[in-house]
């Protein structure tokens, strides 16, 4: 049976000068789908976008949308059908946030009239689909990072697009809003039949959402096709020239992927109990552990992303039911982890009702005689959805003689010296 497919791209080539960016490159991809495009740096991701946009003009092959070749189409027919949202969302002048977001609509506006009623009810209703309608009378420059691109993406939904074009949308953003804006694209995609195409630097974010992915090295594509297909020990080590290990997410049962060491570690002396959560602690659990120290995590969520790695590397982990506040039980497992190791380190996680007790462990009497490192202290404020309880016990934490403001380059140092103390 023939497939539907949205774009279809047939022996694609692309010379800055005289170097090869994009080699015979040949692809489809079906209409409403969510695809990711991978790769190393250099790799062709970016200039490879540029063209499916018609940014820029390959010097071989064709791109085609539905069944129209697009160098055959005109700008503004190009702009009915597809929307880009480029990796640099700041703008030089400010403007109203519902400005911006009609500016989507510029394809279909009679210069001469101006918008119409109905410009302002697809641009309203693009709002109201991103959350961004509530500051639609607010300058864009006031706005967060997770609040500029959702309004970037309104824009782009008010554009009325089939296609939706993403260069790097996630890579100043934090894990919240990572996962809000990936969520707000797949939604896209399910409930409007948008196709995204996204250039993402996350295998496992592009894991968690693609259903298609395209894996680009030295400007080919080396491998395609469903994530767990895609995504194997096997392709990693070859394209990216890393070794992982490869795992199934518990809840979703989406790959994942870890990052093998292969130096050989010191065993330290000392042991460090992370109170992290989120994906807050990926990264440092892997440095710590590939550099000997002793590691144990909690109270983390059953199937969260540092609750996975603990598992991957074997760690003592304090663990509760997703969606549950941390029990008595839980709660007594993270004190008992604590009082084992030799120091205690909070992350920059994000505090619930139901997570307040990870922070009210730091205030417990028998870890008086423990250090207590806080990383990123600047925007705890942002992070509170307590209503200002956990801004309240955070204060008085950070008053306790044993508590060191630090960042994550002193935090090393500051954990080497310990484990030297303790030969």
């Amino acid at each position: 049976m023939k497939m539907d497919y949205k774009i279809r791209a047939e022996e694609l080539g692309f010379n800055y000068g005289n170097k090869e960016v994009l080699k015979d490159i040949n692809f489809k991809i079906k209409a409403g789908s969510f695809i990711s495009i991978i790769g190393p740096n250099g790799s062709g991701k970016s200039t490879f976008l540029k063209i499916l946009s018609r940014y820029l003009k390959p010097q071989k092959g064709i791109v085609v949308l539905g069944e129209e070749n697009l160098k055959e189409l005109s700008k503004k027919e190009i702009s009915r059908r597809l929307s880009v949202v480029p990796q640099n969302i700041l703008l030089e002048f400010d403007f109203r946030v519902k400005d911006i977001v009609l500016m989507g609509r510029h394809p279909y506006i009679n210069r001469l009239k101006g918008e119409t009623a109905e410009d302002i009810k697809i641009a309203e209703r693009a709002m109201k689909y991103t959350n961004t309608l509530e500051f639609s009378h607010r300058l864009y420059n006031e706005l967060s990072g997770g609040e500029k691109q959702r309004v970037i993406l309104a824009q782009a939904l008010a554009q009325e697009p089939g296609i939706l074009l993403l260069d790097e949308p996630i890579s100043h953003l934090d894990l919240q809003h990572q996962v809000e804006i990936l969520d707000l694209i797949k939604k896209m995609t399910i409930e409007e039949g948008l196709t995204a195409v996204a250039v993402l630097h996350d295998l496992n974010m592009a894991s968690a959402y693609s259903d298609y992915i395209i894996m680009l090295k030295d400007g080919k594509v080396c491998y395609e096709g469903e994530p767990e297909k895609v995504l194997n020990s096997t392709n990693i080590a070859y394209v990216f020239n890393t070794d992982v290990t490869i795992s199934k997410n518990p809840v979703t049962g989406k790959t994942y992927l870890y990052p093998i060491s292969t130096v050989p570690k010191k065993i330290r002396n000392v042991k460090v109990h992370l109170i992290c959560g989120g994906g807050s602690g990926l990264e440092l659990i892997q440095e710590l552990v590939g550099n000997g120290f002793g590691v144990s995590t909690g109270v983390l969520n059953i199937g969260d992303s540092d609750w996975a790695i603990s598992r991957q590397y074997e760690l003592d982990i304090a663990e509760e039911t997703p969606f549950l506040s941390i029990t008595q039980k839980a709660y007594e497992k993270n004190l008992e982890l604590a009082i084992r190791a030799h120091c205690i380190i909070l992350l920059p996680i994000y505090f619930s009702k139901a997570n307040i007790k990870n922070l009210e462990l730091l205030m417990e009497n028998s870890l008086k005689d423990k250090t207590i490192y806080i990383l990123d202290d600047s925007n705890f404020q942002r992070r509170d959805f307590t209503g200002g309880e956990a801004q309240s016990i955070y204060n008085k934490i950070k008053t306790q003689p044993n508590v060191v403001l630090l960042e994550e380059d002193e935090l090393k140092i500051a954990l080497i010296k310990a484990d030297e103390k303790n030969v």
